[in-house]
């Protein structure tokens, strides 16, 4: 993570208020090596055109760090013609989709509940309406934005599948602060690859979660939402043979729609060889007493639970868990998995034997901000962050500036009373908490 080689680098300082963009050929004062974002939303351009510039930029091999500004964002998508299917016609549709190709690419927003790219498709379909979709992109890393399709909140759309975000093929994806929203298939994994999530929400109503891949999900909140009386499903894996994991629910929680209390199932078995596994998750809405479901005659692989825990933070009941499945002749097939994990079998869910080698938690870790002091009516300072990529100055909590060395002008004709704060941005380009807030001038 700390490369601190001596070479140029391009320093950037972006001023948003007025629309002014400085870029500038120098090292830091230090000649450590820090980061710009290579593309601000909307400074730069919109969103889908950040997305192009990651796609189409000449070195892959490095980073391309976008930044987007607090705001909602609806976006039509690519627009190229695909061919779909509709009540037994072919029709040829602009793609409502958003699609990322390019290897380490960032797309790092203000926040999470602040931050917000809703796309709009006009047909239902897993494989058509991906408000971002990843495909072959490596070593994708996303923060602090909410991704949602404007089926949302149509309630009359439970059975429609709108795809908030689609992964595929995908090796090393690190989500943090990550927020996905639809009602079906929201969040379609990463077939054929692997994936980190941390302090991430996905909602949604059936199958909300599904595919194949590795997906380990740590301390993330799971939603369900409201589904007009019907009861939920939150996973439907689809995982491949040959791997040891699945979907893990490490440390998560599981809350929303009172109406699903004691209804909703864990998860169905979608195809291939599913796996699932629920770690020490706060169940603040109990499921169904079977906790799985049947669909297609498909067998899981496995389907467990270790330390479910009850909205007092006891252990919640399992002893009725499911352990029959019909398979694909509709012949009853006991399961040959137990429904709850021993201690010693849980231990094998642990990140570092799910992932060994790769420590994504570390990767993800936020950088702590300094104390930011001012004084001569507007000269704000602070000590330096060895671990910081770059830092973002916010005025009155909103970013208004990047620069690299740990000082900053107030600019003339500021507001008395304007507060000003600074957070740290990671390798990664996702940024830390504010630190302290001074308020300008200083008198």
């Amino acid at each position: 993570m700390r490369n601190f080689i001596k070479y140029s680098i391009v320093l950037v300082l972006l001023f948003f208020e007025g629309e002014k963009v400085l870029m500038a050929q120098t090292p830091d004062s230090l000649g450590r090596i820090r980061y710009k974002y290579d593309f601000v939303v909307p400074t730069n351009g919109n969103f889908i055109q950040a997305i192009h510039a990651a796609n189409n930029r000449a070195d892959k091999t490095k980073r391309f760090r976008i930044f987007v500004k607090s705001s909602m964002y609806r976006i039509k998508g690519e627009g190229n013609p695909i061919k779909i299917k509709e009540n037994g016609k072919e029709l040829t549709i602009p793609s409502p989709m958003t699609i990322l190709t390019a290897p380490n690419t960032s797309i790092c927003g203000e926040g999470m509940k602040n931050t917000q790219i809703e796309s709009m498709p006009m047909h239902e379909g897993i494989s058509i309406t991906s408000t971002l979709f990843l495909k072959g992109a490596d070593s994708t890393y996303i923060q602090d934005i909410e991704f949602w399709s404007n089926y949302r909140d149509d309630m009359t759309a439970f059975a429609n599948r709108a795809v908030a975000l689609n992964e595929k093929n995908c090796k090393g994806n690190m989500f943090k602060n990550l927020s996905l929203m639809s009602n079906q298939d929201t969040y379609y994994t990463n077939d054929g690859g692997y994936t980190y999530l941390e302090d991430c929400t996905i909602k949604g109503t059936v199958d909300f979660i599904c595919g194949g891949g590795t997906i380990y999900f740590n301390r993330c909140d799971i939603e369900l939402r409201n589904r007009g009386g019907k009861a939920n499903i939150i996973c439907a894996p689809a995982t491949e043979a040959n791997r040891n994991y699945g979907y893990v629910f490490n440390s998560c929680r599981i809350y929303g729609s009172p109406e699903q209390d004691g209804r909703y199932m864990l998860g169905r078995p979608w195809k291939n060889a599913p796996r699932a596994v629920f770690m020490g998750t706060l169940m603040e809405l109990l499921p169904d007493s079977l906790g799985w479901t049947e669909m297609h005659g498909t067998l899981p692989r496995l389907f467990t639970e270790y330390e479910s825990l009850k909205p007092d933070f006891q252990l919640a009941p399992t002893a009725k868990r499911r352990t029959q499945f019909k398979d694909a002749n509709n012949v009853i097939t006991h399961v040959r998995y137990n429904t709850n994990l021993s201690p010693q079998e849980a231990d094998n869910y642990e990140l570092s034997k799910v992932f060994p080698g790769w420590n994504p938690d570390q990767r993800v870790a936020q950088i702590n901000p300094p104390v930011v002091k001012i004084k001569d009516r507007g000269n704000i300072y602070w000590d330096d962050i060895p671990e910081a990529c770059l830092y973002a100055v916010c005025k009155n909590r909103d970013v208004v500036a990047f620069t690299t060395e740990p000082r900053f002008t107030v600019p003339k004709g500021t507001a008395e009373g304007a507060c000003f704060s600074v957070r740290c941005a990671n390798f990664y380009g996702g940024l830390g908490e504010r630190s302290n807030e001074v308020v300008y001038p200083n008198r």
